[in-house]
């Protein structure tokens, strides 16, 4: 007999926690071939509070602009992006016990899109890169989760499922994920890249499968 899990929903951040890869917009950096000297230049702007995550999302988008990328090319970039065995077995296992699954990640939709739907999960949330009628990439970007924002799109999962957020689990890898802790029960640190997170969280694994052991009580 399973003991009853404290959480209701567990929420994922998805790059380098569901799946294996690290950060989708760097993957497309590589896929189009972005200076890095500029990829840094965007991101030291932003974590100086000096353009806001849209501003850094569409900067971004722009350092691609001499390859001119569709919607087709960007699916290409992330063809190998899948969950793989253990992760599906894990977040299988979280749906047997009743407890819905989410993804927030400020990160790219589509991939976010992709994997929920492979891993059946019951929202994902992430950022959108704006196309025109013909599938190419405008330029602009829609920014839905901000990294050092991320407790907005928690609670507002909490506020439309009806649960409080103690009844909710957060786990994230980088300490870009520290902001989804804000006020949920449960804190975990999977695979984590940084000691910051893993001093947030309330435990830190290095399996998925441990991982939901522990929030199904099976430890």
């Amino acid at each position: 007999m399973h003991m009853r899990s404290l959480y209701k929903i567990v929420i994922f951040d998805l790059d380098g926690t569901l799946i294996h890869y690290g950060s989708s917009w760097e993957t497309l950096h590589d896929h189009f071939e972005a200076l890095p000297r500029d990829v840094r230049a965007n991101m030291d702007a932003f974590l100086a509070g000096e353009i806001d995550y849209k501003e850094w999302m569409e900067r971004d988008i722009a350092l691609w602009r001499h390859r001119e990328p569709t919607s087709s090319d960007v699916d290409d970039a992330f063809k190998d992006h899948v969950p793989c065995d253990e992760t599906r077995v894990a977040i299988d296992r979280l749906k047997e016990h009743g407890i819905k699954v989410f993804i927030v990640s400020s990160g790219i939709d589509v991939l976010a899109r992709r994997i929920g739907e492979e891993l059946g999960v019951d929202g994902a949330y992430a950022n959108a890169l704006d196309c025109d009628e013909d599938g190419r990439l405008t330029g602009r970007g829609e920014c839905s989760v901000d990294p050092l924002r991320k407790h907005e799109i928690v609670h507002r999962i909490a506020c439309e499922e009806g649960v409080s957020p103690d009844e909710i689990a957060c786990v994230g890898d980088t300490k870009y994920d520290i902001s989804m802790f804000h006020g949920v029960g449960g804190r975990f640190a999977l695979k984590a890249k940084h000691n910051e997170l893993r001093e947030a969280a309330d435990a830190s694994f290095e399996s998925i499968t441990d991982l939901v052991d522990h929030i199904l009580g099976e430890y």
